[in-house]
Formats: structure tokens, sequence, C-alpha cells
């Protein structure tokens, strides 16, 4: 379906009106007036004017108003570029700003190209789904989105969780286009959790809430990067849960990204988090061997360079973590071999990497696994170091001893003293009784929520590692 003229003609003139109202007339007739088109396609606003100066003018001193506009006009979907007339001069400056402008004589010539400043795509270019590697670590991921694809009525919420690097804003984006691809027709609304926060905030300080909750309402899809950036930001909560439920009411569909299990959010109101976990909610894992090995070959590729097998199991032997790390690996060899015009060795692969294998190694301190402990049980740093027994406190306790042991090279002695003073038996049996729940393959309670012992371990240690 093309675009309706008539709605495009008035949401033009619309933006015209609101810059006029706000700049005034003559500043307006200086910026605005006949030497600069308006051309409006979706949600993308494209301003042409003469010349560069006036780019770089317009952004600088109008840049504030025009976002403010268009999110009242075009909605939180708005998007400015500026396109550079065939003929590159310098424009007559009007008086007004004559004094705050220095002519750059550069800019008097024709040039025989024009120039063009285009939009920077952020992020690189867009990757579909069938780049994304899968394996056994987001099978199950894949899968939810293509079901969400697919047969839409069968999913309503979906809810991605992983540590850092593990592919959630890829598989985010790798929705949006499987989803434009299904049906170019969807409107659908794709942003991070701290943009839809700064989208509120405006539309609350310019009084224009209704049109923003209309324009984020009636999208058919909804899609929100890291999530768990609203966790403790209650009146931005609350929007969002409106949100979802008139979603939920139309039966349209979710898909949002955390870092972290709902579950896990521990302060977001029960009733977003329990609006969460309705949904599918799964988590990615770290990639297994085989799978690193396949982002190594396929990242490779990308990058136009060759690597043999045994440089391929050599980068997926050394980073473990996630797929940022094995992408970072990828790029300083094939640049290497670009530059120099040989091929890359494991001997020399070794030697080139040594540093960023240094760097992707963190070293945790005891005062992180606490932080950790203590964000996760909900409980204070001094609770947790203190005489009380309560198992609510010694069981987090135990665990942060056990932890201590297992990801830094303290001694018993060391780890006692600060967690209250205890004494060096005291962590040794610590660990002895984690290592036993782990064995016979134990829960525990977080909150209201019922865990298995080593899916909260993993957990805590993912958080804990990425910092």
């Amino acid at each position: 379906m093309l675009p309706d003229p008539s709605s495009i003609d008035q949401n033009i003139g619309a933006i015209r009106q609101l810059l006029q109202e706000s700049l005034g007339n003559r500043r307006y007739q200086n910026w605005f007036g006949g030497t600069t088109k308006l051309e409006l396609e979706g949600s993308e606003l494209t301003i042409h004017v003469q010349g560069p100066y006036l780019v770089k003018w317009i952004q600088q001193q109008f840049g504030d108003e025009l976002q403010r506009i268009l999110l009242q006009v075009l909605g939180p979907a708005a998007e400015v570029r500026f396109e550079v007339g065939q003929e590159v001069r310098l424009s007559e400056i009007p008086e007004a700003s004559a004094a705050e402008a220095q002519p750059v004589e550069a800019l008097s010539r024709t040039t025989a190209q024009p120039h063009v400043a285009k939009k920077r795509k952020r992020g690189g270019r867009p990757r579909p789904l069938s780049d994304f590697v899968t394996g056994p670590s987001n099978e199950l991921a894949v899968a939810a989105i293509h079901q969400l694809v697919h047969e839409p009525d069968s999913v309503a919420m979906l809810y991605l969780h992983s540590n850092v690097g593990n592919g959630k804003s890829h598989l985010l984006e790798a929705t949006r286009l499987q989803l434009r691809k299904e049906d170019p027709q969807l409107k659908i609304l794709s942003l991070t959790a701290e943009q839809f926060t700064n989208y509120f905030t405006q539309a609350l300080s310019a009084k224009t809430l209704p049109s923003f909750r209309q324009k984020f309402r009636s999208a058919d899809v909804l899609l929100i990067d890291d999530v768990d950036f609203l966790d403790g930001k209650k009146g931005i909560q609350d929007e969002f849960l409106h949100t979802l439920k008139q979603f939920e009411s139309e039966n349209r569909q979710v898909v949002v990204t955390s870092n972290r299990h709902p579950r896990l959010l521990g302060r977001t109101s029960e009733e977003l988090v329990s609006r969460f976990v309705s949904g599918l909610v799964f988590r990615l894992e770290k990639p297994e061997t085989e799978t690193r090995q396949e982002i190594v070959r396929r990242h490779a590729i990308r990058q136009g360079a060759k690597f043999s097998e045994p440089v391929v199991e050599y980068i997926a032997s050394r980073f473990l973590n996630n797929g940022r790390d094995l992408e970072g690996a990828v790029n300083i060899l094939a640049t290497w071999a670009r530059m120099e015009k040989k091929t890359v060795t494991v001997s020399l692969a070794k030697r080139l990497l040594n540093r960023l294998e240094r760097d992707c190694m963190k070293m945790i301190r005891i005062a992180d696994i606490e932080t950790a402990i203590c964000t996760l049980f909900g409980i204070e740093e001094e609770t947790l170091k203190s005489k009380t027994r309560k198992q609510s406190v010694s069981q987090p306790r135990m665990l942060a001893m056990y932890l201590s042991r297992t990801l830094t090279d303290a001694p018993y002695s060391e780890i006692g003293e600060y967690f209250g003073g205890r004494n060096h038996s005291t962590v040794m049996s610590a660990q002895k009784k984690v290592s036993e729940q782990l064995k016979l393959q134990e829960t525990i309670r977080v909150a209201s929520e019922t865990w298995e012992l080593k899916d909260l371990i993993d957990t805590l240690k993912d958080r804990i590692q990425a910092g």
C-alpha cells in the first residue's frame, strides 16, 4: 500500500507550522523558507538544503527543536536526515546570524559531484536471522523467533536474556528484518529501553503524552532492547506496563531483551515482572565449541579473510565468553592479513592475539562477588557480613564464600576475614556444603522464585565476570 499523499502533506504542513511558531516568522523564513525543501517518507524527514554550511548550522541551532517537533508529529520512530543540493555553495547568511557565523571559502566553489550528508547507520549493516549462528546454546531462542514471525497468534510476549555479547541485540534486529520481510505493511517500533525513557521524558516535558502514547500503542510489534535499563525507574515502568497491557489486550506482539532473567530485576514491579514471565522466556548461553568455530568462520568471510581450520580452532579455543570477543579476534587477524598480504598461521595468531586475550581476562575481586550477591538477594552488605544465622542471610553468605574460592585466588583466611571476620574453617565448610548441594541438584529460593542452584550460580558468575 502506497503512503497517502494527503497524509504526507498534512504532516509536512504540521511540521512547518510548528517550526514557524517556535522560531518566529523571520528565523523560519531564513532557514526553512523557500530555499529549504522538506520530504517525508514514512517516519523519516529529509531536509534538502543548498550547502553543507546550512546542514551544520541547522543541526547546531535547531536540532533539539526539530527532534521535539518530529516526536510530536511523527512519534518516537521519527528520524531526520539532510541532503545538499547539486550546487554546493555558501548560502547567504541572514543578518541575525552574520556576527556568529564565519564564512568558509572552500564552500563557495561549485563542485562536480553533489555532497550528501548521509545518515549514519548505527551498528553497521543490519544482520538477518539467517546470519545468526545457531547451536545448542541459543536454538530455543531462535526457534521462538521463527514461531513469533510465522505464527504470530501463538506468541505475544518473548523475553530473551543473556550475558553481554551473546547475540540478544542481533536477534532483536534480525526479528525486525524478518517481520518486515514477511509483511512490509507491519508497523514495527524497535528501540532501546533508554530511548523509550528519553521519548517519554520529552513527551512529559512537552506535555505531549497523548501523542506519545498513540504512536507507541498503535504499533503492531514492539521490540525493546536492554529492558533492564528500566529497573528502579518506577514512573517509566508504570508507563511501559500500561503499554504492555494495551498490546496484550489486542493480542499484539512484544519482544524484549535483558541481561537478566525477569525474576532477577530486583527493582522492577511485580506486575511488570509477571507480564514478562507470562510469555516465552529464553536464556542465550555462552556459545559452545562448534558454535564459536562457526562464528569465527562467518565473521572471517564478512571481513574478506580466509583462515585455515587450525587457526579457526585456535581462536575458538581461546575466547570462550561471547561472540564479540571472537569477532574482535577475527578483526585483528583480518586487518593484519590485509595490510601484510600474508596468510595467518596459528603461531602468528597466538602472537597477535596475546594482548587481546589478556585484556579479555577480568580480574575479579571479592568485593565484586559481594555486590552481585547483595543485588540478587536484596540484602545490605553489612547484613551479609553480620553474625546473624538466619537462612535468608547465611545461604547468600555461603554462596559468596564459595564463589570467592572459585573465581579468585584469595586464601580461606582472607575470604573469612572479608565476610565478617570469620575463620578459615568457616569458609572451608561453606565451600564443601555448596559443592554437595550442587552434586545433589538442590534448589534455592530467591524472593518468591525457586531456582536450581546450578542455574543460580551460573547466572551469578556471568554477572560477576561481565562487571
